[in-house]
């Protein structure tokens, strides 16, 4: 029996006749896995797992904070702190990818069976001057993970267990270990602010202004990060059903005491007299800041002895460093409370730990290159794609080929068999399809969408899913006006893109419609010459478009 080869590439155990599959997690170009958690309730339940910080020992006085043994078959959702299996994580729209990646190796598989077959036929009928057989390459592109999401991720690492991981709002608890790290989250915040003071402090003669603002933006987000932490603490402790709305409670020492007295709480109760006055009287000015201007008003004057009315408040940056350090305390009491004891990180300085992204130095540039495109390929598979791609003048992947003998005399530092190599790497990752013809070590080469959709930012310096987002647009509004039958050339019309940057775009978005709706036909300078949208494909293509907005 033949091995099906793509499918292979998945396999983790079975027999070839009964394979056991398992389809590797989506990742963001630094390595971190898209995850979301299964509770409906823990906004925005999507974030990141990334991997364990080299040398991370585990403490004995850490273990006892942990929901979890850290690097299990089960994962905590940082928001609620729900415990599920690392499955229950994986985005719907991912679950769907993955089952769709495993049919389009199946398809594939298959196809190479038939492709085999016609090959064998085209060899036996070569000498024939009244009959050619030759097979198609494959149209439909390999599925790609659906969900990303680009908006301001913070990068944290556990100090309990390690874990490198991002979350696009607050935390209160490590993915891995469940151990609460809202005190990290917070300690992060601080050190922001900080580096803010910093550079504040750094503003010359001429740039008081400046340096004023910088101050009084520092300030309030010690305010700003604190009244969420409390919040976020309070609605976890009363399962997201406060008796009556929060408000700005939490911009209030006095109701928020009273809030969190619900759950038999004071984290306040740890500052001396002195430091409560201090954490106020800041907090008044962060109101004086936000909503005067820095302009004391009467009301702040109340507060502060040597206030003057119709003054600029002052801002002195050791100040704010106090400020943030008294929250910082309030907040500790808040995570020793939601696990049981004190952290043990408590008064050590591990700044390092705050904002960390142990892979970040392989983040691609805007304009990615052949070095850090995110692919696994070797360096001649690398050069020999984006040459490929190079040659396109239609970028219609059924028209891009390439002979053994012309692929050679491109690469002339490369012998046959690194050539054959390369190209095979090429095949394992749906970039190419090979055709092996007798008496020819360098098989024939065929391109496909994906070639393009990976290749084209490095050769004309497009983005096909940008661009296909915008073909998107066009083509739903001609659907919503009640048009089935879509003609490219039409599509080609509105835009200003010549035929090289419109067919691979056009390629990303046809293989989304079925493929029995999806005009095969050669002789066409489009990938498809018309295909038509049914209300089943109308669907497919607004979660596609919605996937691929800027936005998301």
């Amino acid at each position: 029996m033949k091995k099906f080869r793509n499918l292979e590439r998945y396999r983790v155990g079975g027999t070839d006749s009964n394979m056991k599959l398992a389809i590797p997690l989506p990742r963001t170009p630094s390595g971190r896995a898209y995850r979301y958690s299964p509770n409906e309730d823990a906004h925005p339940r999507h974030f990141l797992i990334g991997d364990v910080v080299d040398d991370h020992e585990i403490r004995q006085d850490a273990r006892a904070r942990m929901k979890l043994e850290p690097r299990s078959n089960q994962t905590v959702c940082p928001y609620s702190g729900v415990i599920a299996d690392d499955d229950e994580f994986t985005h719907p729209d991912d679950k769907r990818a993955g089952i769709d990646t495993v049919r389009h190796a199946a398809e594939e598989d298959m196809h190479a069976l038939v492709d085999d077959m016609f090959a064998d036929l085209g060899r036996k009928f070569a000498s024939s001057k009244s009959i050619s057989i030759k097979s198609g390459p494959k149209r439909r592109a390999k599925p790609k993970p659906h969900f990303v999401r680009s908006d301001l991720l913070r990068e944290l690492v556990c100090d309990h267990c390690g874990r490198d991981y991002g979350v696009y709002a607050i935390a209160l608890f490590c993915p891995d270990c469940g151990a609460p790290n809202v005190r990290l989250h917070f300690a992060r915040e601080r050190m922001l602010v900080g580096a803010q003071v910093d550079l504040a402090e750094a503003q010359g003669a001429g740039l008081e202004e400046l340096a004023y603002r910088l101050l009084g933006n520092a300030h309030e987000d010690v305010l700003t990060a604190f009244e969420a932490t409390l919040k976020t603490v309070y609605l976890h402790g009363v399962n997201n059903a406060p008796a009556k709305p929060t408000r700005n409670d939490f911009q209030n020492i006095d109701k928020a005491k009273k809030r969190l007295a619900e759950l038999d709480l004071d984290p306040f109760q740890q500052l001396s007299p002195e430091e409560l006055t201090a954490l106020e009287l800041n907090i008044q000015k962060r109101h004086v800041i936000g909503h005067n201007l820095g302009v004391i008003d009467p009301k702040f004057a109340d507060h502060a002895r040597e206030a003057k009315v119709g003054e600029t408040v002052p801002l002195v940056a050791g100040d704010i460093r106090e400020f943030a350090r008294l929250c910082q305390d309030v907040v500790d009491s808040l995570d020793a409370w939601l696990a049981g004891s004190p952290s043990p990180s408590k008064g050590e300085d591990s700044p390092k730990l705050l904002i960390a992204s142990p892979r970040n130095d392989k983040l691609p540039e805007k304009i990615p290159t052949l070095d850090n495109l995110e692919v696994q390929l070797s360096e001649l598979a690398r050069k020999v794609g984006l040459w490929l791609a190079e040659q396109s003048t239609e970028g219609n992947y059924k028209d891009t080929t390439a002979e053994g003998d012309v692929v050679a005399a491109a690469f002339p530092d490369a012998d046959a068999r690194a050539l054959e190599k390369a190209i095979a790497e090429l095949e394992a990752e749906g970039f190419v399809r090979m055709d092996r013809t007798l008496g020819q070590r360098i098989p024939f080469m065929f391109a496909t969408a994906d070639l393009f959709a990976t290749f084209d930012p490095i050769a004309c310096g497009t983005n096909p899913y940008a661009d296909a987002s915008e073909l998107l647009d066009h083509i739903l509004k001609m659907v919503e006006e009640g048009e089935e039958s879509i003609d490219p050339s039409e599509l080609h019309g509105k835009l200003e893109w010549d035929l090289r940057r419109f067919n691979p775009a056009l390629a990303i978005v046809v293989a989304h419609i079925d493929s029995r709706r999806v005009s095969n036909e050669y002789g066409s300078n489009y990938v498809a010459p018309y295909f038509f949208v049914m209300p089943e494909d109308e669907i497919s293509l607004e979660r596609l478009a919605d996937r691929l907005s800027p936005s998301n």
